[in-house]
This record gives structure tokens, C-alpha cells and sequence, in this order.
């Protein structure tokens, strides 16, 4: 007996529980990664936002959370100091209007994205939902930072 039938599609049960525990598929990592790529080139360029600063900002907690869940070995300074840069950049746009970073800043941004593009290649999905929703619950909480009490 068949057991297909015109329409329906059988998916295994273990198809979808271990959906969390694969990576993330190479498109998606590849357009997020692009997304990410641009907007720091828009930002160099000064024709960014804060659309695009929130993204970079964004990537900089995630790649903290994945970090802290064992993907990627980036050292705490990386962070700082990205932190740092994204702060020039929101204080520059607040005084002048002007969404840029600098040369050197840019630097730093750049490494911060090569860490997290190595993270998404290899974290699985579940653990980067994890990480979204420490990120929610940090936007939630009173800390300035998540690095904040951690050395070099």
C-alpha cells in the first residue's frame, strides 16, 4: 500500500526535533551574513543609519550569547572594543547627524563580523534561539552591558 497521497506530505516526527540541532541552512547564513557585510560597508561609507547601526549592534550580542554557549573563541576585548566603536559611531549620528565610523573603528567591526560569521556556520539553530532570547532578556534587564563583569 501506498502511503502517500496526492497533497499530503509525511514528515517524520524526528525530522522536526532535530531541526535545533543542525546548522543553519548555507543561504540563510550566507544572506545574513551579506546583511551584516552591508551595513558596515553603508556605515564606512557614511551612508548608514540606525537601522543599520541597530543591526551591527545586534550582531555584536549575539556573537556574545553564541560566544558564551562554546561557538567561537573571540576574547573579551573584541567585544569592548566593538561595543566601543558602535558608541563613536551613535554619538557622532546624535551630534552631527552623521552615521560613519572610522577607519579604525571599522577595523574592529570587521573582526567582530568574522567571528560571527565563523559562529553561524556552525552553531545549530536551537542554540541561536537560545541566544535570541537571552539577548530579549537582557534588553529587559538593567545591566549596560552583558560583558560588563567579565575580565580580559
Amino acid at each position: 500500500m501506498n502511503r502517500k497521497r496526492e497533497g499530503i506530505h509525511w514528515v517524520s516526527n524526528r525530522t522536526s526535533t532535530k531541526a535545533p540541532l543542525l546548522p543553519p541552512t548555507l543561504e540563510s547564513v550566507r544572506s545574513l551574513s551579506l546583511r551584516n557585510h552591508l551595513a558596515l560597508a553603508a556605515l564606512c561609507a557614511g551612508e548608514g543609519n540606525g537601522h543599520l547601526l541597530s543591526d551591527l549592534i545586534h550582531v555584536l550580542y549575539m556573537s556574545w550569547y553564541l560566544r558564551e554557549a562554546g561557538f567561537g573563541t573571540a576574547d573579551g576585548a573584541l567585544f569592548r572594543d566593538a561595543a566601543a566603536a558602535l558608541e563613536r559611531c551613535a554619538a557622532l549620528a546624535t551630534a552631527a547627524d552623521v552615521w560613519q565610523v572610522s577607519p579604525d573603528d571599522a577595523a574592529v567591526l570587521e573582526r567582530l563580523l568574522a567571528v560571527h560569521d565563523e559562529q553561524l556556520a556552525s552553531t545549530p539553530v536551537g542554540v541561536m534561539h537560545g541566544a535570541q532570547k537571552r539577548i530579549a532578556r537582557f534588553a529587559r534587564s538593567d545591566r549596560k552591558v552583558p560583558w560588563q563583569e567579565t575580565g580580559p
